[in-house]
């Protein structure tokens, strides 16, 4: 996918990213897969007419949108339990785009790069810190494991789980390690180790600010006067009982020991000394046939279980009365709702016999024909295509044969050419591997000096460091100076301000229930007003009620007296079905013993006509025979008057042979010198081919070291300039820190500065 976007102009800002994230969420989102497929889906949807997006975002945005379609029981297992592990940092409004990002990361990680995923994460789309939650999630081998892995290995195999999807994406996990702490440093402002990773701000080391509370003077408790009526605090016991000097210790024993032996004779009587086990087998003698008989008894229990026996079923009883069927109005209203179907069924049927003059009978017979006829067509077509089938297997049994004879000498061929192959590939690994470990001693060289620079700068910056912490210590003390004194300011103003508000001031406010609020609201009235009118809607709204009961008391009435009719009209209607019912099954019963009788024609003359055609057959073998035994004897004949020129039949057979062997040798002869010819030509254009083959990879070689030596030379000089680049923002940095200080010191560096004056003058004191 890289590739595609470098070469197609296609540059990935963060506008751009996001553009793309929220089309691809609102493709996943807006596709319901009972009305259109993923292809339909992708031609008609509007969100991919935009005129901002050309050819290689529109093949993204559908390669997104495919994948997300077909992995989506594994992205939506993986958002799901990240919404179970993350409730308080994910939000459910943004489920879409979490399964867009999971299977970038995912399936797509490798064809995408490092540097256009960090585009699409750090776009803006979505909230920083849920983002940061899901990738730590999708990171952590141990919570993949516990939340997400079991219900994969369902859907997935368990392999292509532990190795393509957790082991693929743990291999980027250094190269994604500077990405997850810049998202870190942008969402929390710190990181876990500063120090450690290049190109982020160093962790200070200087202590926080440690917050104290105000010195402010504390309220003086309000007086509380002395209550009119002392509560008296004298606790007053109840007199002992009379009942407590009659118990005595004896008489206590006495009445435990008594529920003591209740409790002994209420168990006894509870278990019956018949109830207890005694061993049988102490009076057996014969063991054998005891074990023999209980054998049989546990054999029998077990087979019981197979010998289940029916019960026959009872005889069928006609029912000598109608059944009665008690309706309630739902069922009323069905069945006369069904009627009035029925009717206007019937009345159309009669008004189109009226305008046509003819029914539909003629055209059910016509219909009933043709499918008979169909049917026998169809059994005939079947017939013929069992036919086709088999022949066809035929054919392709040998088709398979010689193509499996074609393949097995083509094999041959392709080990031989893989066998010289694979030496000239070893060869040439040879040759590269001896290249390579030049150019590792030439990198090694490289990097040793590099070492050897940093170390320099690096001591540079620390003593530069060191002055710093010098200037910054010696600012720090005069600033801690002037916050105290500004401190002592505020305490004096504080104390005036609580002075002001702890003045004492009486309010006091008459309630008048006549009196309107005059709030200047529309419609204000008083409560007085409020309940009078209040009174009056109640009386309104019971006499409306006392209406409408009345109203609904008459349509009941009415609505019961149309049930009653419908309920006699559906009677007579079900007595008249019941009536043409019972005719109809009677000729059914009728038609059904004509065709059984039909049958039974048609079935006696059907073993009458086999036995004819069986008897027909017989005959034409017999007489098949009799022509067979007649030929045999002519030949027989025959060959008894050819025996006499038998010397001259087998002179001449074997003077045919002869010449078939000489015409067999040539034709031998040609083939095997078509044979070498063509070995020879085959063995020239294999040697003209594996030179043309070995000069070409020569030159790719070459080719590809002039490109290796290109991208050093370039990867130098972007090298040279980040470093420029680096320096020019570290020194412009510097003089902005400078110069914010320089104007910090000069507008509130001392007591006595322009901005103290300032804020004395606003507030009317003197500083």
């Amino acid at each position: 996918m890289t590739g595609v976007t470098a070469s197609s102009g296609f540059q990935m800002d963060s506008e751009k990213c996001m553009l793309l994230l929220k089309k691809c969420c609102k493709m996943i989102d807006t596709f319901e897969p009972k009305k259109a497929t993923v292809d339909a889906h992708i031609d008609h949807a509007p969100c991919l007419r935009d005129k901002k997006l050309g050819d290689v975002e529109t093949k993204f945005i559908s390669q997104v949108f495919y994948g997300c379609t077909r992995y989506q029981r594994f992205l939506v297992v993986f958002v799901t339990s990240f919404f179970y592990k993350c409730p308080a940092k994910a939000l459910r409004t943004e489920r879409t785009l979490y399964m867009a990002l999971a299977y970038l990361v995912f399936f797509r990680l490798e064809d995408l790069g490092i540097p256009e995923f960090r585009q699409f994460l750090l776009c803006g789309h979505g909230s920083l810190p849920a983002v940061l939650a899901l990738m730590e999630y999708a990171l952590n081998v141990e919570e993949l494991e516990k939340w997400a892995k079991v219900e994969w290995c369902r859907h997935y195999d368990v392999e292509y789980i532990e190795k393509d999807i957790i082991g693929k994406l743990q291999s980027y996990a250094d190269e994604l390690q500077p990405l997850m702490i810049e998202i870190e440093y942008e969402v929390t402002g710190v990181i876990k180790a500063a120090g450690e990773v290049p190109g982020l701000p160093a962790k200070s080391q200087k202590p926080l600010t440690q917050f104290k509370p105000f010195n402010l003077t504390r309220v003086r408790p309000r007086l509380i006067p002395d209550p009119d009526v002392v509560i008296n605090k004298e606790v007053v016991a109840n007199p002992v009982p009379a009942s407590l000097y009659k118990n005595t210790l004896a008489s206590i024993e006495e009445s435990k020991i008594k529920s003591l032996e209740e409790e002994k004779a209420r168990v006894l009587e509870k278990y019956d000394p018949s109830d207890e086990f005694v061993f049988e087998t102490a009076a057996r003698r014969d063991h054998e046939r005891e074990m023999e008989n209980l054998r049989e008894q546990v054999e029998k229990q077990r087979m019981a279980e197979c010998s289940f026996q029916p019960k026959p079923a009872k005889k069928y009883v006609p029912p000598t009365e109608h059944a009665v069927v008690v309706q309630n109005a739902s069922s009323v209203l069905r069945e006369d709702a069904l009627l009035k179907q029925k009717q206007a069924r019937e009345r159309q049927i009669l008004k189109r016999y009226e305008e046509d003059l003819h029914d539909e009978s003629g055209y059910h017979a016509w219909q009933e024909k043709m499918r008979e006829k169909d049917h026998n067509e169809e059994e005939q077509r079947v017939h013929q295509r069992f036919m086709e089938m088999q022949m066809a297997r035929e054919h392709a049994k040998g088709a398979q044969e010689a193509e499996f004879r074609k393949r097995h000498i083509m094999a041959e061929h392709q080990r031989e050419e893989l066998a010289i192959e694979l030496e000239f590939n070893e060869k040439t690994r040879a040759v590269e591997l001896a290249e390579k470990q030049k150019l590792v001693d030439m990198t090694m060289e490289d990097r040793v000096n590099a070492r050897l620079a940093e170390q320099e700068v690096t001591k540079a910056k620390e003593e530069n460091a060191v002055k710093l912490r010098k200037q910054k210590a010696s600012e720090l003390e005069k600033r801690k100076a002037e916050e105290e004194q500004e401190f002592e300011r505020k305490k004096d103003l504080v104390r005036q301000i609580r002075a002001l508000e702890n003045a004492p001031i009486e309010r006091v406010n008459t309630y008048d229930p006549a009196e309107p609020p005059c709030h200047g609201l529309l419609e204000e009235m008083s409560l007085a007003e409020l309940r009078e009118r209040l009174k009056i809607a109640r009386a309104h709204h019971e006499r409306e009620v006392d209406e409408k009961r009345e109203r609904q008391l008459v349509k009941k009435f009415e609505k019961q007296e149309e049930l009653t009719e419908k309920a006699e009209v559906l009677a007579k209607v079900r007595e008249r079905a019941r009536e043409e019912q019972q005719q109809r099954h009677d000729d059914v019963r009728r038609q059904r013993i004509l065709e059984e009788e039909k049958q039974q024609l048609h079935r006696e003359s059907a073993i009458e006509e086999v036995a004819d055609r069986l008897k027909q057959k017989k005959k034409q073998q017999r007489q098949e025979e009799l022509k067979l035994k007649r030929e045999l004897k002519e030949i027989s004949m025959q060959r008894q008057f050819l025996a006499a020129g038998a010397e001259q039949v087998e002179s001449r057979r074997h003077a045919e042979v002869l010449g078939g062997l000489d015409r067999e040798a040539q034709a031998r002869q040609r083939l095997q010198l078509v044979e070498q010819k063509r070995r020879n030509q085959i063995k020239v254009s294999y040697s003209q081919q594996r030179l043309n083959n070995i000069e070409a990879d020569v030159q790719d070689y070459k080719t590809m070291q002039r490109q290796a030596t290109e991208r050093v030379q370039r990867a130098k000089s972007a090298h040279d300039l980040f470093v420029d680049e680096i320096k020019a923002a570290t020194r412009s940095a510097r003089n902005l820190q400078k110069a914010r200080e320089r104007r910090n010191e000069a507008t509130i560096g001392h007591s006595s500065n322009t901005y103290i004056k300032g804020l004395a003058d606003r507030m009317g004191l003197s500083p």
